[in-house]
């Protein structure tokens, strides 16, 4: 299996593998990265919530509207704790006689003390002075304390707030097994078989003492809000289980709901393997499905921050002067209060500071909208998670470089949450946010890991073995395809390549230890980086003389055409390095300035491979084709050329490349004669130079190795004239082929083969 396909499987098994351990560890309760989790799930859906209702307008539902107990009411009226319940009895009448859907009473109220108005009724009994007559009967009606158990039982849109409790033996409030005495609840309880009861939430109390005016209401619902772990409201029950007398009230909410939508006592069917909550009219329709969790609470679609319902002052909706009773037509009233002074004030996704009584409203207005909150469940979010997970694995593991996983986990993140606000903002569903990235965060780093403690570990022995000498391309192919260095050599055709500084001992003699370093290490950089780009391997550096050869350790397609083009490429680099040098003026000699390289380029038979003890060991050439290559880089210095190749290499890419032959010439210790040849240029880049002397060149070749040594001299001395010279070359091969000429003439060879014999290695 290639690396490629393990860094994909990987993936896809850490993808499984994570997925799972965040979908299973992180739901257990009490575990402390479940916390740490949640706490962080939270965050991302308020974050959802608040992006939604930060653009919508204050005031800008009125279906709903909140009767408000603010500052201007508590002014006008007297301190709230001192209004008469007849107040409200009066608020009921006037609002009552508009016919709204529903008014509820989000408070509590505890029975007055009826002391003073029962004594001013019986004093006016008797005798009462006319001029205090209708002071007196209008002191009687405002204070009167029957008026708002009255006023709360002649209506039918009232409905009351239940506070229930927790049992707190400290403070000897135990649990209660029955109803407080005087509560009449047989039209306000829940009809619910016993196993759905137990499901939801249970209280051990009835916290309301006044159950004369509970008894009276139309309706009654908890006004309890359950706050999550991190103290935030982001949902609320739809009923609550009074544990004592096995009774279930709705919540005050759902009690106006049950009334608007004409829902029975018995209406209510929880469905907790679906999580969905059916309201069932009296006619049997099922009017709304409520999205649940698993104790029966519906996430609060908020439609905005504090005061995106319409608010009233108490002052005016009591008073009809002030406001016709028409106007509360068709609406649903909640009485309330915004002041921080009636400790109603609570924390909840959109705001940190909001109005309880507001949390109704948005439950009433999303219910009559029919728009809800649908939570994914644990199982499609560890699906989703999954999917994504597999998905980013797969992708991540495809690059051969690891760092570019993080580029997929970044893009696979950035995907999950544009999904999951899209969901929410088209459709009201909450996908889970942090678990899923977390899930693919780990798939990716085990990925990375993975890749870089098991898949890399060669890699990165090949290239601390082979990579000062070898091209990354190189060392890639080599992984790809498993090569490993061993001790010992391997023989197959390869080319050869050496280099030296013409006349490097001058330098020595100009420069200090320094400044030659210097100059070395620029010049041998740049080279160094021009072989090893054409997938040349670096065989060692010898003083200013660069040993190096292609097609091994891994073979090289075109070996000795990328030898070609090496050299070409780095006579080019040379003469640029040259203008450098010149253009820095004195801070170099003239010999700097005119600083020649020879080349030799020779293809053949050549053993390579680690070679050396079992302690150490270098990665070399050895062989006959080592030492030609080393023969023609010396001998070009005889002819006065740069770059020499053999006329195996010249065979290999003679369609590519542009060369002006040569000689034919018996190397020192060879008895075997070697075609060599100067290469110019690639095929079309030939310089005007040689497209003159190119023919009457190889012509007088031609005369010279048929003996026609006089004929070889009148063409030799006409190219002599064409020749390129510059400072530092003495010499040009027409100059060498005349003097040749010459000594031929003067001493004919008694047999001659046209091979000319090299009598010193250099």
């Amino acid at each position: 299996m290639s690396d490629r396909k393990k860094r994909i499987v990987s993936g896809v098994i850490f993808a499984l593998l994570f997925s799972a351990l965040i979908h299973f560890g992180t739901r257990t309760k009490g575990f402390v990265f479940t916390h740490i989790i949640d706490r962080y799930e939270y965050q991302s859906y308020d974050a959802r919530l608040k992006a939604v209702a930060s653009n919508t307008e204050e005031m800008s539902i009125d279906n709903v509207v909140i009767i408000d107990i603010e500052q201007n009411s508590v002014e006008t009226l007297g301190n709230y704790h001192e209004w008469p319940h007849a107040y409200h009895g009066q608020l009921i009448d006037v609002v009552s006689s508009g016919n709204p859907k529903a008014l509820l009473f989000d408070i509590i109220f505890d029975e007055k003390n009826s002391y003073t108005h029962s004594l001013i009724d019986a004093l006016s009994q008797e005798t009462t002075p006319p001029e205090l007559q209708a002071a007196t009967e209008q002191f009687l009606l405002n204070t009167d304390p029957n008026r708002f158990v009255e006023s709360t039982s002649q209506s039918i849109k009232i409905h009351h707030a239940l506070v229930f409790e927790r049992e707190d033996t400290l403070n000897f409030l135990y649990k209660m097994t029955d109803v407080p005495d005087g509560y009449n609840d047989r039209k306000h309880t829940l009809v619910l078989p016993d196993d759905i009861a137990n499901q939801l939430p249970s209280a051990d109390r009835l916290g309301n003492t006044y159950t004369k005016l509970l008894s009276a209401s139309y309706g009654v619902g908890a006004a309890n809000f359950p706050q999550d772990e991190d103290g935030i409201i982001r949902r609320v029950p739809t009923a609550i289980h009074f544990k004592g007398p096995k009774k279930t009230y709705p919540s005050l909410a759902l009690s106006a709901i049950k009334a608007i939508l004409n829902i029975p006592n018995d209406g209510f069917k929880y469905d907790f393997e679906n999580k969905i909550l059916s309201l069932i009219d009296s006619t049997g329709n099922t009017v709304r499905e409520i999205p649940i969790d698993e104790q029966g609470r519906m996430f609060i679609n908020f439609f905005g921050p504090h005061k995106t319902f319409y608010y009233i002052p108490y002052m005016y909706a009591f008073d009809a002067d002030m406001l016709d009773p028409t106007y509360w037509e068709g609406k649903t009233a909640i009485v309330g209060s915004s002041l921080p002074g009636l400790m109603d004030l609570r924390s909840v996704p959109v705001q940190e500071t909001f109005s309880g009584v507001e949390i109704h409203a948005n439950v009433i207005h999303g219910i009559l909208e029919n728009e809800f909150i649908k939570i994914k469940t644990p199982a499609d979010n560890y699906f989703g998670a999954l999917f994504l997970s597999i998905l980013i694995g797969a992708f991540a593991g495809a690059p051969k470089k690891p760092m570019f996983g993080f580029l997929f986990l970044g893009l696979g993140a950035m995907f999950w949450v544009l999904f999951a606000y899209s969901q929410y903002l088209n459709n009201l569903i909450i996908w889970e946010m942090i678990r899923p990235i977390l899930s693919v965060s780990l798939t990716q780093l085990g990925v990375f890991s993975y890749t870089f403690l098991i898949l890399d570990k060669d890699k990165r022995f090949l290239k601390s073995t082979f990579g000062t000498y070898i091209s990354p391309q190189l060392i890639e192919q080599m992984i790809d395809e498993k090569t490993e260095p061993q001790l010992g050599g391997e023989e197959a055709v390869h080319t050869a390549l050496f280099t030296d500084i013409q006349s490097f001992s001058r330098f020595s003699e100009k420069l200090p230890p320094t400044e030659l370093v210097e100059l070395l290490n620029e010049y041998l950089t740049e080279m160094t980086n021009i072989l090893l780009d054409n997938n040349g391997t670096l065989d060692k550096y010898i003083g200013d003389a660069i040993v190096a050869f292609y097609g091994a350790p891994v073979p090289v397609i075109d070996h000795a055409y990328k030898a070609c083009l090496t050299a070409i490429l780095m006579q080019d680099r040379l003469k640029e390095l040259r203008k450098k040098w010149l253009l820095q003026g004195e801070r170099w000699p003239e010999v700097v300035h005119h600083m020649q390289m020879r080349i030799g380029i020779h293809t053949g038979n050549m053993v390579t491979g680690n070679m050396g003890s079992e302690h150490r060991m270098n990665y070399t050439m050895m062989g006959d084709t080592v030492n030609i290559a080393s023969r023609l880089e010396a001998s070009a210095k005889q002819y006065g050329i740069y770059t020499q190749i053999s006329e195996e290499t010249y065979f290999a890419v003679k369609d590519r490349i542009s060369v002006r032959e040569l000689d034919n010439v018996r190397v020192v210790g060879k008895e075997n004669p070697v075609k060599t040849y100067e290469l110019i240029s690639l095929k079309g880049q030939e310089p005007e130079w040689y497209k003159e002397i190119n023919e009457p060149f190889s012509r007088g070749i031609d005369f010279f190795q048929k003996g026609e040594f006089k004929k070889a001299k009148h063409l030799f001395e006409e190219t002599t004239k064409t020749e390129n010279m510059f400072p530092g070359r003495t010499k040009t091969p027409s100059l060498l082929y005349v003097e040749r000429c010459n000594a031929l003439i003067k001493n004919p060879p008694k047999k001659w083969d046209g091979v000319w014999s090299l009598t010193s290695k250099k």
